[in-house]
């Protein structure tokens, strides 16, 4: 819970610092490796309830996980990782913009990303606006 509460804080101090303009929108991207334990199915359910959460409680940010492409360089065998996703998450909320966040749903995704899985890299980007 603490991580978590740590990347919430770091978007709310992004979204309330001077930080340079963006012609497209703001994007926390994340590269999230799967817990000893956890599991990938653990970790894209964390984000489908994350999901969830915003768009139940009127929030506009778009939240969805990519999954990593691993190749075999000997056999050119390529599959989805068990281990490693990125995560996005567009436009997000300053914790002001979210009275809800703390309630039951909230902990329980909350307690999925913990369950299975950790937070490599953050990084906050501007992404170019999309069909251009």
């Amino acid at each position: 819970m603490r991580l978590f509460l740590l990347l919430l804080a770091s978007v709310s101090a992004f979204a309330q610092s001077s930080a340079p303009a963006c012609d497209g929108e703001v994007a926390v991207v994340r590269v999230s490796a799967v817990k000893p334990g956890g599991t990938m199915e653990g970790l894209l359910a964390a984000v489908a309830a994350q999901k969830e959460w915003y768009k139940a409680n009127g929030a506009p940010d778009e939240i969805f996980v990519a999954r990593v492409i691993e190749g075999d360089r000997k056999t050119g065998a390529r599959k989805y990782s068990e281990t490693v996703a990125l995560t996005y998450h567009i436009r997000p909320q300053t914790p002001v913009q979210l009275p809800n966040r703390g309630d039951a749903a909230w902990n329980a995704f909350s307690k999925l990303f913990q369950e299975n899985s950790e937070i490599k890299n953050e990084y906050t980007t501007c992404m170019p606006k999309r069909g251009k």
